[in-house]
């Protein structure tokens, strides 16, 4: 499986790489034959300056963090067991089904604190205009669960005893960045690409 992953990864890098040579030579070639057209070249001193001047602009973007977060939140979610005691439930011995008990009335508690935050007249997390959509909440869903997911992990890990230290935490809260390894080069290749099109079509 991860070999069939790694090889779809490797020709979605591929197709992008190619796609990027391509956008740079086309944007070249068409304003040189058109130079009233409304399109801007890669190739251009204008072009190269953007390039390596937005190169990092061009990446730090929220699907950046969203990445990370998610990476992390994943990495817990396995490595604290929780996960897969939530697909085997029902032979669990007794301090595992604590702990999953224990997940529960945390998922209920912090469900209530976001509906406070947000359902009741006037809500924090709401817009200036009353709005849920876009608001504070909108902006900050994506963080919000990966970092309920981390505290369900960590609190099963504790109680149900796969977690027992200091270092097994960190293990768990930072072990899931390297689940996301193999997406950091497509992330990079398609993000430069997306600010590409969108400089040389002047979008």
């Amino acid at each position: 499986m991860r070999m069939n992953k790694e090889k779809i990864y490797s020709i979605i890098a591929l197709f992008l790489g190619i796609s990027m040579i391509a956008l740079v030579l086309i944007s070249w070639l068409i304003t040189a034959a058109i130079p009233e057209i409304a399109m801007r070249s890669l190739l251009s001193s204008e072009g190269i300056r953007w390039f390596f001047g937005h190169f990092v602009d061009n990446l730090a973007t929220p699907v950046l963090v969203w990445m990370v977060l998610i990476g992390i939140s994943y990495g817990a979610l396995i490595h604290s067991g929780l996960f897969q005691a939530l697909r085997t439930r029902r032979s669990l011995d007794y301090p595992k089904r604590f702990a999953l008990h224990l997940v529960l009335f945390e998922m209920i508690l912090i469900t209530a604190i976001i509906l406070l935050l947000t359902v009741i007249p006037h809500a924090i997390l709401l817009s200036v205009t009353g709005n849920l959509i876009p608001s504070s909440f909108s902006n900050s869903i994506i963080p919000i669960i990966c970092f309920s997911i981390c505290v369900f992990s960590v609190s099963y890990g504790l109680m149900s005893g796969t977690l027992q230290s200091l270092q097994s935490i960190f293990r768990c809260l930072s072990v899931g960045i390297t689940y996301t390894t193999s997406i950091w080069l497509l992330y990079i290749l398609g993000a430069e690409l997306y600010f590409s099109i969108l400089f040389v079509f002047e979008l």
